[in-house]
């Protein structure tokens, strides 16, 4: 009897970067990495334009620069970019806020990887490990 492959439903996905990594080594590609993120989940704000995507970055890349965890950005975007607070490496979620059945996280997770390792950084990429993922209401 053959037995059934079952395909996991990929909902968010975790970069998890080597131990040596801390959070001022992603200062310098920070800019670009956002630019990269933004850009695949086609989340660019209509209405607020350059001037605002400028101020996420330089008040992101303010606390990288300072080894800090970035107090984060993009909270009401189709897709968010999460630091977790409680981690003693460095990693980054991707969340989809999105239906599953209209999200690409599959593809943006991808990209955002392939850039990475483009620039050095080691990384393994886990899928669904937001244990605490509160349900989020629009």
């Amino acid at each position: 009897m053959k037995e059934k492959e079952y395909e996991i439903k990929k909902r968010h996905s975790l970069f998890r970067f080597s131990e040596e990594v801390e959070f001022k080594d992603l200062a310098p590609i920070f800019p670009e990495l956002f630019d990269l993120f933004m850009d695949l989940a086609d989340q660019y704000p209509e209405d607020s334009g350059e001037e605002y995507i400028e101020m996420l970055i330089r008040l992101n890349l303010k606390d990288l620069q300072q080894n800090q965890k970035p107090m984060g950005h993009n909270r009401e975007a189709r897709y968010r970019l999460i630091f977790p607070i409680d981690r003693d490496r460095v990693e980054f979620f991707i969340y989809p806020r999105i239906d599953e059945k209209e999200s690409e996280i599959d593809m943006i997770t991808d990209e955002v990887s392939k850039f990475l390792e483009k620039e050095g950084f080691e990384h393994e990429i886990l899928w669904n490990e937001m244990r605490f993922l509160k349900e989020e209401k629009d």
